[in-house]
């Protein structure tokens, strides 16, 4: 018991030691509370690492013997089909072409058009442009 007493000089008061010490109680009870939990049978968490993308093995070995021959067939199909859906999951989902992504084509904001059309109506944007700096480098005369 002397070995999980905070120190005294430690500026704890009695009033956090007791809330420690109930944190640390319920912690306790949450962590043996867990590995006491029903686990899910082998199949059903093997399926991931196991199985094509929706589909389950057994109607693949059922209904398509012709792709699974044998182990090496399947493995290299497996990794085929695999490929084709991540990638067609990225070019045809995620990557959605002109849909103003970049900074090139950024979606204005009602803030950022209200804002635009205050500094044209005030004559400011066209100073603004006039100023801005458009390249990196500094430029000579004749470019």
């Amino acid at each position: 018991q002397a070995a999980r007493r905070l120190p005294e000089g430690c500026g704890i008061t009695g009033f956090s030691r007791r809330l420690i010490k109930a944190e640390m109680g319920l912690l306790r009870a949450a962590l043996s509370a867990g590995s006491r939990a029903a686990k899910l049978p082998a199949a059903i968490t093997e399926a991931k690492s196991t199985s094509l993308p929706f589909l389950p093995v057994d109607w693949v070995f059922r209904f398509a013997p012709y792709f699974c021959r044998d182990r090496v067939r399947f493995m290299w199909r497996f990794n085929q089909i695999s490929f084709a859906m991540g990638a067609g999951y990225y070019f045809l989902f995620c990557h959605a072409p002109f849909k103003g992504a970049h900074y090139e084509h950024f979606r204005e904001s009602y803030l950022y058009l209200w804002t635009k059309s205050e500094l044209e109506k005030s004559g400011q944007l066209e100073e603004n442009l006039r100023i801005k700096v458009k390249h990196f480098y500094p430029q000579t005369e004749e470019e």
